[in-house]
């Protein structure tokens, strides 16, 4: 008899507290920011430099962000696609983020990563460029990735800004390149 009361006054405290505090769960979405890229973008000496405006909050988020206590960048890849033949064109590719959402300017944000090299091909799966593993987290600023983080947090639609320049032969295709950036939100749940 004393270990049912025991186990009774246990899971009535447990019941208090929670109805009180609620529930912390994470809620991952991956939000994908394209961009269509030209030839006539990125051939000759032309650079392609584009930005697009993007609140991750209310994108994917936005039945949730009233009750995020946090926003985690878990991973961020890229895939290619679009193209029918071979390319042997490789690109200099830089991501910024530009916290003020200048739409004035498509090269004034914070330098989130800069990739050499890229070779300009359909992809097959998803590229990483970064994620939270400390061992291998790839090329993004993790200063940068704090501040868009805490961006996501506050509701703050932020620019992405994309440049990229050619190295060798001319782009002979239109393709896609696509930013992926899975996010996990904390939030907490009330009764």
């Amino acid at each position: 008899m004393k270990k049912i009361f025991l186990l009774f006054i246990a899971f009535s405290i447990f019941a208090v507290s929670c109805g009180e505090a609620g529930f912390e769960s994470d809620i991952s979405k991956t939000s994908e920011v394209e961009y269509n890229i030209s030839v006539a973008d990125v051939s000759g000496t032309s650079m392609l430099s584009e930005a697009q405006s993007f609140d991750f909050a209310d994108a994917d988020f936005s039945e949730y962000v009233a009750d995020a206590k946090k926003f985690t960048l878990d991973k961020l890849e890229y895939e290619i696609s679009g193209l029918t033949g071979t390319s042997t064109a490789t690109l200099n590719l830089e991501v910024r983020i530009d916290f003020q959402n200048n739409t004035g300017s498509s090269t004034d944000g914070d330098a989130l990563l800069t990739m050499t090299g890229v070779t300009v091909a359909n992809t097959t799966g998803p590229v990483l460029l970064y994620n939270t593993d400390a061992t291998n987290p790839g090329l993004a600023n993790a200063s940068v990735v704090v501040a868009l983080e805490q961006a996501i947090l506050s509701g703050q639609a932020v620019e992405i800004e994309v440049t990229a320049s050619k190295i060798g032969p001319d782009l002979t295709e239109d393709f896609v390149f696509k930013l992926l950036f899975d996010l996990t939100a904390r939030v907490q749940l009330d009764d």
